[in-house]
């Protein structure tokens, strides 16, 4: 059904740019450099560093955090202080990929340049305590977490994955979840046992008269689940119903919006498993926050070029420092009926050797808008960014997607203490990808 519809889209008028974007130069900068950051005198923990690593970076460090340290108190922090200062002075943590003139997003983990700067004259000047009593009031830290947990879940046995030779695995299995009745989820954590080989998940919601076909397909091999390497469904916006990268958290839609579950449906999870980077078994949990009903439906609207994943479409050559991709359609014939829509949430996909991914919307009078600019892509902290304001798509209007490599021998993934010498590679499950999905929502 995805590749139909993506065919579809490039008999409506696909565009590709073959060496050249048409973005303007100084798409999604800005007009001027950020100001210098100005941090307060004699900064201490207490007064000045707690409010910034409460509201930042606790709800990852913290015990049960998926950080691997805690970060929640004085004595934490200090041990910690070298490790932390250098990170957050190169803006590495917290993990936040956008471009700051790009847009906004709900969730923004960011530092302001004062809040920076603050947390490096603190090091700077010995990471001095201070006095409790000059802490400001607030609530203690706590995970991140879905505000409520309707539905909890997970994978029937752990799963150790066996790869083909030069191959990662993908893996399907039928959650023990079926749904009675009609639902909406209106969030969404996938909680992988093992980081180490978890590489990315797609949660699905299979109809009823689907459900007897993959049962017969679970366990047919002699190990939980089935292959689903060569499926096409692995980036079905139409039918997932959530999913996990490796930079999310929990997944909240907006108020009042949820994704639709029909009755007698159950949840299939699609797991892409990464067997050169650990080693070991998993056992995936899956938590939902559900509605019986909702204001809106959320929808979802895949942005690919079919021809990238048909033999060569997609070649992304040794030893290219900046190997580019591009392409553009109109999406509003195909899902919105013609209609105008919004675009409320925005991900972008590429595997270890991305560099810069962007989305726009292109406007037929040669203006854009920026949904995404990611100038230094890192795989590891890839999520779904929920605008601040919706952006508005009009029919004419084409989605954009852009994305950039770098095959050279220095941006090689190491596997079992070897760095992989470059290789020309294209569109594969264990290679590269270039895919977005952008959601809206409709009145039902």
């Amino acid at each position: 059904m995805r590749l139909l519809i993506l065919v579809a889209a490039l008999a409506l008028g696909g565009c590709f740019y073959d060496n050249t974007s048409p973005l303007p130069a100084d798409f999604g900068s800005c007009a001027a450099p950020e100001p210098e950051g100005v941090a307060p005198a004699a900064p201490t923990y207490w007064r000045d560093l707690k409010p910034i690593v409460d509201a930042h970076c606790a709800g990852c460090h913290i015990q049960g955090g998926v950080a691997p340290f805690p970060l929640t108190t004085y004595r934490e922090l200090y041990e910690y202080r070298s490790k932390s200062a250098a990170m957050v002075e190169t803006r590495a943590m917290p993990p936040w990929q956008p471009a700051a003139c790009c847009g906004h997003y709900r969730g923004d983990r960011s530092l302001t340049a004062d809040q920076v700067a603050t947390f490096v004259a603190w090091y700077d000047a010995g990471a001095l305590e201070g006095d409790p009593a000059d802490a400001t009031p607030s609530e203690p830290p706590v995970p991140e977490a879905l505000p409520r947990v309707d539905v909890e879940v997970r994978m029937a046995q752990a799963f150790t994955p066996e790869p083909r030779v030069g191959k990662d695995e993908l893996r399907c299995f039928l959650l023990p979840q079926t749904f009675a009745t009609a639902t909406y989820i209106t969030g969404t954590n996938v909680i992988p046992s093992n980081h180490s080989i978890a590489h990315h998940a797609v949660l699905f919601a299979v109809p009823a008269d689907k459900i007897a076909e993959l049962k017969a397909r679970d366990g047919a091999d002699g190990r939980p689940g089935w292959d689903c390497y060569s499926s096409t469904d692995e980036l079905d916006a139409r039918g997932a119903v959530g999913g996990w990268q490796p930079g999310d958290g929990p997944q909240l839609l907006p108020d009042g919006v949820g994704v639709e579950v029909k009755a007698g449906s159950q949840l299939v999870l699609n797991m892409h498993y990464d067997t050169g980077a650990g080693t070991g078994s998993d056992q995936t949990t899956v938590q939902l926050m559900t509605s019986p009903s909702v204001a809106r439906v959320s929808r979802g609207v895949a942005i690919m070029n079919p021809l990238w994943f048909a033999g060569d479409g997609m070649e992304i050559r040794a030893d290219d420092p900046d190997a580019t991709v591009f392409f553009a359609y109109d999406p509003t014939p195909l899902f919105s009926k013609g209609q105008p829509f919004t675009v409320e949430r925005v991900m972008l996909h590429m595997h270890e050797l991305g560099t810069i991914g962007r989305l726009a919307v292109l406007h037929p009078d040669g203006t854009s808008d920026c949904l995404l600019n990611i100038t230094d892509w890192n795989f590891h902290w890839m999520t779904t960014y929920t605008l601040a304001a919706p952006v508005a798509i009009q029919p004419g209007d084409k989605l954009y997607l852009e994305c950039h490599w770098d095959n050279t021998a220095g941006n090689q993934k190491t596997v079992d203490g070897n760095r992989q010498a470059p290789r020309t590679i294209g569109w594969g499950a264990d290679e590269e990808m270039c895919a977005a999905v952008v959601s809206y929502s409709e009145a039902l």
